[in-house]
């Protein structure tokens, strides 16, 4: 019986413990975006709209598919600006 309760106590103490590890890894993360900004302010607008979704988006599955989204969403945009770029490479050379 004794080593039922210790049990218990250590599985009680260990999610302390990571329930202590994730508040500061977020912290950590909310700093390194804070200065990230400050260094790139003409971000500051677009990381709000993000943060705006992300409070609607509800559980975490919701964040990370949002998140996903988003990030698609960009890659595709930057596809075609690549391929603008390209096709404007492709007549200066033919010129």
């Amino acid at each position: 019986m004794q080593i039922n309760l210790n049990s218990d106590r250590d599985k009680r103490q260990q999610q302390s413990a990571s329930a202590e590890d994730k508040r500061t890894a977020l912290e950590k993360a909310l700093a390194a975006r804070e200065q990230f900004l400050e260094q790139h302010p003409h971000l500051r607008e677009y990381q709000a709209e993000i943060d705006s979704i992300l409070d609607k988006s509800g559980n975490q599955q919701g964040r990370m598919a949002v998140l996903g989204t988003l990030m698609q969403a960009k890659l595709l945009e930057m596809q075609q600006e690549l391929l603008k770029m390209t096709r404007v490479l492709r007549e200066s050379v033919q010129a």
